[in-house]
């Protein structure tokens, strides 16, 4: 029987290379952008809403790249574990609480000291400050907003990602409409070479491998990591601003001249696509006669070390 190899991103290669960007700060993806994309970089930027800008202004910005939901508000979710008191005093980032929740003027949504929501220590990241919170039940309405206004800008059925404000959270009615609504979810935190770079088996809770501040050093980590006939991942993220605040720019600039322009060494695709062509490659069906692509996806696989393209909806005798 020959030897089939389906294991290979476009180009022939195993490694792929993608970015997930949160917030929508226009002023900073932009300078990002200008840096990555003539490299040809490709990646996710996960938006609120579109206020910073125009609709020209948000598609031209980000044209070619895939464009996530990361939540109306960016609020956390109220736990239920927690009886939450709630004042009705005005809020006043210096004089409040941190024992109590305050509303706002926004409907629904409330202000909250970090410190509260982390009766739990163990479980969640810890970026501290007032942050808008809201019911599970509003949550919903906001993501649905969100998107929407996300869709109007840069199409319809665009808008298939999601990324979790502050992390992903325990609410089960939430996660389970976001797995009845979204293709891919990302929760925060960083995950570095203690998978192998394996792509991640839960595409509703998957991280990052690298931040702004070690992105050189895990990305070094990824181009001498041995080719093990799986396909792996590379994803860098989670905010433009941070390489201004950081002051990383310089490591964002060495990172495009030295991993970009290389279509033979790593796959620049947006998140979701680097997933959904992963899902193209598990569907390929294999027989002592035949290989077949039941999918609409073209296939790069070797034959007996030969390069073949395997065309959508093809099937190659053996």
């Amino acid at each position: 029987m020959k030897h089939i190899d389906v294991k290979f991103f476009p180009g022939w290669t195993r490694k792929a290379i993608t970015f997930s960007i949160d917030d929508g700060k226009v002023e900073w993806d932009r300078k990002f952008l200008d840096i990555v994309r003539p490299h040809g970089i490709l990646g996710t930027f996960n938006l609120n809403d579109t206020n910073r800008a125009s609709a020209e202004e948000y598609r031209a910005l980000y044209h070619g790249y895939e464009i996530a939901n990361h939540c109306k508000h960016h609020p956390l979710i109220f736990r239920e574990d927690i009886e939450y008191k709630f004042s009705d005093e005005p809020f006043d980032k210096m004089e409040s609480s941190v024992e109590y929740v305050y509303k706002t003027d926004v409907p629904h949504v409330y202000m909250m000291h970090y410190s509260l929501y982390l009766e739990d220590k163990t479980k969640y990241p810890k970026p501290g400050g007032w942050h808008w919170i809201t019911d599970k039940e509003h949550y919903i309405e906001f993501l649905d907003e969100a998107k929407a206004d996300l869709e109007k800008v840069f199409g319809k059925d665009s808008v298939r990602g999601f990324a979790w404000p502050y992390g992903k959270q325990s609410c089960e009615s939430v996660v389970a409409y976001l797995k009845k609504e979204y293709y891919h979810a990302r929760k925060s935190g960083i995950t570095l070479d203690k998978t192998g770079f394996a792509l991640p088996p839960d595409r509703l809770g998957w991280q990052l491998n690298a931040r702004y501040s070690n992105l050189l050093e895990v990305a070094e980590l990824y181009e001498k990591y041995p080719d093990d006939g799986e396909l792996k991942l590379f994803s860098f993220g989670a905010h433009s601003i941070d390489y201004e605040t950081g002051n990383h720019w310089g490591d964002l600039e060495t990172f495009a001249k030295t991993y970009g322009d290389r279509p033979n060494d790593y796959y620049y695709a947006a998140v979701g696509d680097i997933f959904a062509y992963a899902d193209a490659v598990r569907s390929v069906e294999i027989t002592d006669t035949e290989i077949k692509n039941p999918t609409d996806t073209t296939l790069y696989i070797k034959i007996d070390g030969e390069r073949v393209l395997l065309a959508p909806h093809a099937t190659t005798a053996l």
